[in-house]
């Protein structure tokens, strides 16, 4: 079956061309399946509205850590143009969050199926021809996930992806290493008919008909130093949401992949393309929630932030007051904007809120509104918004402070790459910051080798001097380095 649907598809890009800026909207049902006696009960409607805005920041090219990309990767690096939405309709034409909580008596799914079937414990899966199903149960560890592919001949009763509850989501998560939701975006992929960027068989000889990935022996499950070439290639698409790197190493779809999933959407899934199921059945009287967050944007410095959100009513009345709450990375330190005005019913206004401390390298901001006119809220999922970003240092004031701190010793360096081992004190790659002789932040492929030890690509800057600073709440160590490339 899979060769004759992969005929029919390359075929069918073959012969047809991409109309750009043409967006597909995907409706999406979550079924929660949870246990009261284990963790995933707690998964948050907020959660849940966290992985969307992953799915549509990493297949619309927004994700904050598109930076990271190499250089050399930047040309087919691809906004997909595919948008997702927690569903509004059901299969009836009633009213529905998309979100459906089923208590389960399992603790951990161990069959394929069970999971998509009442019967058995699940839930039964809505029509795939209006809802892609997303089913967040208990899985033995360590499978994160698995997805059914499109076809001409796609199985009703089992058509989704399955989660592990502990990889799903990018707020309040259960996994440091899958906490951004990419377990997902991976899945989804499968389900929109991408395969493994290696082409699921070890050796060179297999590929994932895509033109423009790379071939790549086997699949990476770390952040790996690049250019790594497994294959006659440039270096591995190690970065790539098809390979099996941890969260923080994934940041590309490519164009290749984005033609070979919106082929597979109008050739096995276009019925989706008529679905009304993210269309709201009718409004009520208080309703009002975030659409967006303008700031921060992907990439901000200094050592605040001054958020601005889009502000909607989703509701038939007149808005004039709500409180909009706000906080990065899901900690404590809440804070809460008594908004005032007037928003007539399906208007929009962008709101600036007071300014917030920030703290350096990657961040997830929240919002979220409550008490519209005094009154509850009538839809709370709509009400909630998160967005990434990374804050990076004022680098004015940081290179002075570099360049005399402890009279760092200079490192030169000829070969484009350099490894430096900490081996008293443990950092991570949020603590790593790369100064030219400006003061100027300069984007850099870091990679960590080993426990404490982390190499540089130093290939696409050019020569001069460098300081690499690490830090953390305790402690800073300066390296100065002199590149000079051999050519």
């Amino acid at each position: 079956m899979f060769e004759q649907s992969e005929i029919f598809l390359q075929h069918y890009i073959s012969t047809h061309k991409i109309n750009s800026r043409s967006i597909i909207t995907i409706p999406v049902v979550v079924h929660l399946l949870y246990n009261v006696d284990s963790q995933n009960h707690k998964i948050s409607d907020w959660q849940i509205t966290s992985q969307i805005d992953a799915l549509n920041e990493d297949y619309r090219l927004m994700n904050a850590d598109r930076y990271k990309t190499p250089s050399l990767f930047d040309s087919i690096a691809a906004d997909c143009e595919i948008n997702f939405c927690l569903a509004k309709r059901d299969p009836n034409g009633n009213a529905t969050t998309g979100i459906r909580r089923v208590a389960t008596p399992y603790t951990v799914f161990t069959d394929f199926n069970s999971p998509k079937q009442t019967a058995n414990g699940g839930d039964d899966p809505w029509p795939y021809t209006d809802y892609l199903n997303i089913w967040v149960c208990p899985l033995v560890y360590p499978e994160l996930g698995y997805s059914t592919f499109p076809s001409a001949s796609i199985d009703a009763a089992s058509d989704g992806v399955v989660c592990h509850f502990k990889a799903f989501g990018r707020i309040n998560v259960f996994s440091t290493k899958y906490k951004l939701g990419r377990t997902i975006t991976h899945e989804t992929g499968h389900w929109l008919n991408l395969i493994h960027i290696w082409g699921d068989a070890s050796g060179c000889g297999t590929d994932d008909n895509v033109g423009d990935t790379p071939l790549q022996d086997a699949e990476h499950y770390q952040c790996i130093p690049f250019p790594f070439v497994s294959c006659v290639n440039s270096g591995d698409m190690s970065m790539n949401y098809m390979d099996y790197s941890r969260d923080s190493c994934m940041n590309i779809f490519t164009a290749g992949q984005k033609q070979r999933m919106v082929s597979a959407i109008n050739l096995f899934r276009s019925s989706i393309l008529n679905s009304t199921a993210c269309n709201a059945v009718g409004t009520f009287s208080f309703d009002i929630g975030i659409t967006k967050i303008i700031h921060p944007d992907y990439i901000v410095s200094g050592g605040s932030i001054t958020p601005v959100v889009t502000l909607h009513n989703f509701g038939s009345q007149i808005i004039t007051s709500c409180e909009i709450n706000y906080e990065k990375n899901w900690k404590s330190n809440l804070n809460v904007f008594n908004w005032s005005g007037s928003l007539a019913p399906d208007a929009s206004l962008d709101v600036t809120l007071p300014a917030i401390a920030d703290s350096n390298w990657y961040n997830i901001f929240c919002a979220w509104t409550k008490n519209p006119n005094g009154n509850q809220d009538a839809d709370t999922t709509n009400d909630f918004k998160t967005h990434s970003y990374y804050s990076i240092s004022d680098s004015v004031n940081s290179i002075q402070e570099i360049s005399n701190h402890n009279n760092p010793e200079i490192v030169f360096l000829t070969n484009s790459f350099l490894t430096i081992e900490m081996n008293n004190i443990e950092f991570t790659e949020k603590n790593i910051l790369v100064y030219n002789s400006l003061g100027q932040l300069v984007e850099m492929e870091i990679y960590k080798v080993a426990e404490n030890k982390y190499r540089f690509n130093f290939s696409q800057n050019t020569s001069g001097i460098y300081y690499i600073r690490f830090s953390d709440s305790n402690n800073s160590i300066v390296k100065r380095v002199l590149v000079q490339h051999d050519f």
